[in-house]
């Protein structure tokens, strides 16, 4: 079942592999084992707050912090993978670029303060428009990290972003359960939201120094402007039918419908965002070196595929076994309508974090229209099932369109981007076939298994996720041994068990 690859990558492709891979090895280790503790504390800080605040105060921040994205796609999704595939050459035209990206952050966070009131009564709520004129603020912070950040990702200075990582989701953690604590509702959010990002850009400035007097020669940052506006399209469209959803909802349905659905998106995408913002960041570098051995680029997005597989269907799809019971358990019965839209979240979420490898692939092979290309075929798809299933069924509606619509508007626009690395579709459902099955066995198994020990609820579901990992890890070496042998080499190497080895 497992494909070799044989067939499309060459002797000399799997030695320039190995040599990539030994960095991201490298970078993954770093970010592993730095954020290990900061996880648990982060997990923690997140249940907590969860518990402690209501849907409406959830509602109120998911429509902001929605906003907010549109404004960060300048650099989650512009400027800052650029300078990762392009990194200026010399001090003027560091200065034209970090003058370009400060002054957007400050023209954003003027933006999103100006356009507020706007939003608010876009979503007939007027609560969330101090929100809104918040995070301009964050916007302004996020303008100053993009330069420092860029180019400690192109080093693979992976490291210190590690570091750095972890002391941000520690202070943003502490803040937000502190003001969660004494009743700061949404504020409690914004707050730690605002702590996090103001203390990245300050690390990331002590570390690489990019703070400078703007210059007039602006155009001097024209290339990376040029770049940066086809990932920054690329972005919006991703964002515009990624947040549809919760706009619609606050809309028609009100805050606490959004809140609804926005704590069960929330819940089912941070593992979702943690895997890849980790294999994307370290990733994105590896691209950018093997933008001219495209045999080497389509041999690492075969892998990553195939990792991000073995990984994300069993610990998606067992979660979504087992959320009509861990839900309440974790975060309280407040949470129980969010139970299926969070079950239906979880089921896709394996598809969006396949799908997570294309923005460094394409970003670091120079071909990043091919991105706004899916998007083109996604957006009209998903938008269209989201408006027709909130305007009839609400919550369930948009859990419903993610569900049964997602999987094939995707499906669809992935092709393009396996094309052009030189992948066909057939290759990433061998790569993806036998972990997606035996994840399915485990997942009906971990369903109907009940258990009772008699002690507490927590023990009882531990029990169960404990059979469940179990379980699969004996499927996926019956039905994939080539995707068992490969997590397990890339676990010990993880560890430093192992030094890596190209897949053969």
């Amino acid at each position: 079942m497992a494909m070799q690859c044989d067939d499309i990558l060459s002797r000399d492709a799997r030695g320039v592999v190995l040599q990539v891979h030994e960095k991201l090895v490298s970078g993954l280790r770093a970010h592993t084992f730095a954020k290990f503790f900061t996880q648990i504390v982060s997990w923690a800080g997140t249940i907590y707050v969860l518990r402690t605040l209501d849907s409406e105060a959830m509602g109120l921040f998911g429509i902001a912090a929605a906003t907010l994205n549109y404004a960060l796609i300048v650099f989650d999704g512009g400027v800052t993978d650029s300078i990762v595939q392009r990194p200026p050459t010399n001090g003027v035209e560091r200065r034209a670029v970090f003058t370009a990206v400060a002054g957007a952050g400050l023209f954003l966070g003027v933006g999103l303060a100006s356009l507020s009131g706007l939003v608010g009564a876009l979503v007939s709520e007027q609560a969330v428009v101090p929100l809104v004129a918040t995070m301009g603020l964050v916007a302004l912070l996020a303008s100053l990290a993009a330069l420092p950040g860029a180019l400690l990702t192109r080093d693979m200075a992976f490291g210190k972003l590690a570091t750095i990582s972890s002391v941000q989701a520690l202070v943003a953690t502490l803040v937000t359960t502190t003001s969660a604590t004494l009743g700061a509702g949404a504020w409690s959010l914004v707050g730690g939201l605002v702590a996090g990002t103001g203390v990245r850009a300050l690390m990331l400035n002590l570390a690489r120094p990019c703070v400078m007097l703007p210059t007039l020669r602006v155009a001097i940052a024209w290339p990376h402007l040029r770049l940066g506006g086809v990932l920054m399209l690329d972005t919006l469209l991703w964002r515009l039918y990624t947040s549809l959803d919760l706009f619609l909802l606050g809309r028609w349905w009100g805050a606490p419908a959004a809140g609804v659905f926005g704590f069960a998106q929330h819940v089912a995408s941070i593992p979702l965002e943690k895997i890849s913002t980790i294999v994307n960041d370290v990733s994105l570098p590896a691209y950018a070196e093997l933008a001219r051995d495209r045999e080497a680029a389509a041999k690492l997005m075969l892998e990553t595929i195939r990792m991000h597989a073995t990984i994300g269907f069993p610990m998606f799809w067992g979660f979504a076994a087992i959320a009509a019971e861990l839900v309440p358990l974790l975060f309280g019965d407040q949470w129980a309508a969010a139970v299926w839209p969070m079950m239906a979240m979880a089921a896709i979420a394996p598809l969006r974090l396949i799908g997570s490898v294309e923005t460094p692939a394409m970003t670091g092979i120079g071909k990043p229209r091919v991105l706004v290309a899916t998007k083109l075929v996604i957006v009209p798809c998903m938008t269209v099932a989201l408006v027709v299933g909130i305007a009839y069924w609400g919550v369930r509606g948009a859990a419903l369109a993610w569900l049964l619509a997602f999987p094939l508007c995707y499906a669809l626009g992935f092709r393009l981007v396996l094309h052009a690395i030189g992948l066909r579709l057939r290759h990433a459902l061998s790569a993806t076939a036998g972990p997606a099955a035996a994840a399915a066995i485990m997942a009906v198994a971990v369903w109907f298994l009940d258990v009772r020990t008699g002690t507490h609820a927590a023990i009882d579901q531990s029990v169960r996720i404990v059979a469940g990992a179990l379980a699969y890890g004996l499927l996926l070496r019956l039905v994939d041994r080539e995707a068992f042998r490969i997590a397990r080499t890339r676990l010990a190497q993880l560890a430093g068990l192992r030094r890596t080895a190209a897949i053969r």
